[in-house]
């Protein structure tokens, strides 16, 4: 608690007494200076208690009304007068002066030195620095100790607002909720509309904002250069810096335990890739059994084998999004770093899958992808070949997930990239695109997957994730959408150029 003058008055050993209170007895005093110059302005920094015999004023009401405005323009919080034989009385014009002006005016009895004011006021400085160095210390140690325990972000996060008398939030890099106090919960839709303005480490080390009549200072977690959460404190009176000293340390160690989960993180990563590379040498056994003993998914019986890519800049944010892909995770497909800026994802056949991994390149900047038909494990190797070749070759447009099958007819398509094919091509796909206005079923997905595998019908079922017998309903609409034999060779073949021909970008 900063030293005021009332707590001065309040002394009895003291023995000042107001003259002019100008209601600022409240005001903090950071020194006490005896000054018996007419204008000690040049040596204030602002925040003193000046102390003055008056013994070279010059008299008059004019010269006491310079005196005190000089005070107050350099920041002085009172003057105190001291009585003697010169001055037995304060004099009307300095009250008179310091009334007028608004500073607090104290009068100082004979009998007490200016010494003894400026030893009282230099004893409880010195007392408070200790007093806040050893609260310092204290709250910082008992958040280091917050730290070791098995929730530690919670904990450093309950035991920071209890040192504060505050109200603490611990939030994701996406605004979700991590931890927080119940006085702090109800201004979380309030704080998450500014985490954008942080989420650039560059722009800002924090963020004061005034919520619902709080002061409230908002942190970014950095961990890798990239931020990882956020950290609001918040109560109805701003921190003081030896406050803002302890909510450092607890950043510090938030940051600390990101780094560590971050590290956990890259284990797993590392795991992944280690049976990815197993996998794809057609041992899946073997695969099955080394992802057993590092604890991570392995998927089983056919599978789709995609890799993706993105240009420097985007890494991050492409890996993070397909390990965190709800679909991905319900299929419990394999998600591995290959090399920066390259993903790959190993994955059981499912309706929608596709789409899945389109929906992934479309949210990510520059984002392309390859992907293989569903194959058998002894079978990826090859799919691994084909899979890279189709991604190094195909052309970079953003969000375009190329078919390894699609090789076959690269080089056809090529020579029927003109106007009038891709009319064509529209022309006679028209009726499957005003079905799917209608359906939530996608019957040209289920075409292409039905031509893809030669019109064979199990493998096709298994490429959607249907039974063989809702295959056979979708294509029975298909043909009666169309009004085409899909039996027919020469239809099957125009179709299939077709679907090609629409797909290119």
């Amino acid at each position: 608690m900063a030293l005021t003058l009332q707590m001065l008055v309040d002394k009895p050993e003291l023995g000042l007494s107001v003259m002019v209170a100008a209601q600022g007895l409240d005001r903090p005093v950071k020194w006490a200076l005896a000054s018996e110059l007419p204008d000690p302005s040049p040596f204030l920094e602002g925040g003193e208690f000046v102390l003055t015999t008056g013994s070279r004023l010059s008299p008059g009401a004019p010269a006491h009304r310079r005196y005190v405005d000089r005070l107050v323009g350099a920041g002085a919080v009172g003057l105190g007068f001291g009585l003697s034989g010169y001055h037995p009385v304060v004099p009307g014009d300095l009250v008179d002066a310091a009334g007028r002006a608004g500073l607090p005016l104290l009068c100082v009895p004979a009998g007490t030195a200016f010494t003894t004011i400026s030893r009282s006021v230099a004893n409880y400085i010195v007392d408070e620095q200790q007093r806040t160095l050893s609260f310092a210390l204290a709250a910082q140690r008992d958040l280091s100790r917050a730290s070791l325990s098995p929730n530690a972000a919670r904990e450093v996060v309950n035991r920071l607002a209890k040192a504060l008398r505050c109200w603490a939030l611990l939030l994701d890099q996406e605004g979700g909720l991590r931890a927080g106090t119940p006085a702090g919960r109800m201004h979380l839709a309030r704080i998450c509309i500014d985490l954008s303005r942080l989420r650039d480490g560059s722009r800002s080390a924090s963020l004061s904002m005034t919520v619902a009549g709080d002061a409230v200072v908002l942190l970014p977690l950095t961990v890798r250069a990239r931020v990882r959460g956020f950290l609001a404190v918040g109560r109805s009176t701003p921190l003081t810096t030896t406050e803002q000293s302890v909510v450092t340390t607890a950043v510090s160690l938030l940051c600390a335990d990101l780094q560590g989960m971050w590290g956990a993180l890259d284990d797993q990563r590392r795991h992944r890739l280690a049976v990815f590379r197993v996998a794809i040498e057609g041992d899946i056994e073997l695969a099955a059994a080394v992802s057993g003993v590092l604890g991570t998914d392995c998927p089983e019986g056919d599978l789709r084998l995609a890799m993706l890519g993105v240009p420097p800049g985007h890494e991050i944010e492409l890996l993070e999004r397909a390990e965190n892909d709800h679909a991905l995770l319900s299929l419990c497909a394999l998600v591995a770093e290959w090399e920066p800026g390259r993903v790959v994802v190993l994955m059981p056949p499912a309706e929608g899958d596709i789409r899945t991994l389109e929906s992934l390149l479309r949210h990510v900047p520059h984002a392309r992808g390859a992907v293989s038909d569903p194959v058998s494990p002894r079978e990826l190797p090859e799919a691994w070949r084909r899979v890279r070749s189709v991604f190094n070759s195909a052309p970079g447009t953003a969000g375009k997930l190329s078919l390894a099958s699609d090789v076959a007819t690269a080089g056809l398509m090529r020579h029927l990239a003109g106007d009038e094919a891709r009319g064509w091509a529209e022309a006679l796909l028209a009726p499957l695109a005003d079905n799917g206005r209608r359906s939530k079923v996608d019957l040209r997905h289920t075409l292409r997957t039905f031509l893809a595998h030669n019109g064979q019908a199990d493998a096709s079922a298994s490429a959607l994730g249907i039974h063989r017998h809702t295959l056979r309903y979708r294509m029975g609409k298909v043909a009666e959408v169309m009004g085409r034999d899909i039996d027919d060779p020469t239809t099957r073949a125009e179709l299939w150029v077709a679907l090609q021909l629409a797909d290119q970008p």
